[in-house]
């Protein structure tokens, strides 16, 4: 009985925590969105680094003048946008930073300028149509977060509703 008390306050301790950092508690919408697509990001790339049949999905630029002016300007756009979040260092501009950072990383992993391959990852569906593994149960633990991450996001929305 007295493990049981205890089991389940350290699952309540965790939960809280985890609402803390990405939801701030039910209570910010955009800090919901910004943990939304920098999980839905992260999936996407693990799906290209473990599903070969991702890689039909992504339609490549060829090397040339183009893909040369499209990685400088986002390297430009990285150094500006830092150094000026760590200037005036707002809430907002960190989840734009972060939310940045995370297209930045995926089109740095998978090469994808069409955003093809997340548009696929978004289907749920698709999820079991290679057969079963560990690509699987981290995709469903991430969808399932992800979901969940919804929830709170329009628990937030209706609560900001009720404030104004």
């Amino acid at each position: 009985m007295e493990e049981d008390i205890k089991n389940n306050s350290i699952y309540k301790n965790l939960k809280y925590k985890f609402d803390l950092i990405t939801s701030n508690g039910g209570k910010s919408w955009l800090l919901a969105l910004n943990w939304i697509l920098v999980l839905e990001f992260l999936s996407s790339i693990i799906e290209y680094e473990f599903l070969d049949i991702s890689k039909k999905y992504i339609e490549y630029v060829p090397d040339g003048l183009l893909k040369e002016l499209l990685v400088a300007l986002m390297i430009v756009l990285f150094i500006w946008y830092s150094i000026y979040n760590f200037i005036f260092m707002k809430k907002e501009q960190f989840f734009v930073f972060t939310l940045y950072l995370s297209v930045c990383f995926y089109l740095l992993v998978t090469h994808d300028l069409s955003f093809n391959l997340l548009f696929h990852n978004l289907n749920i569906l698709e999820i079991l149509k290679d057969g079963f593994g560990f690509y699987v149960i981290i995709q469903i633990l991430l969808k399932v977060i992800i979901f969940y991450l919804i929830y709170k996001m329009i628990i937030a929305l209706k609560n900001r509703n009720k404030i104004l």
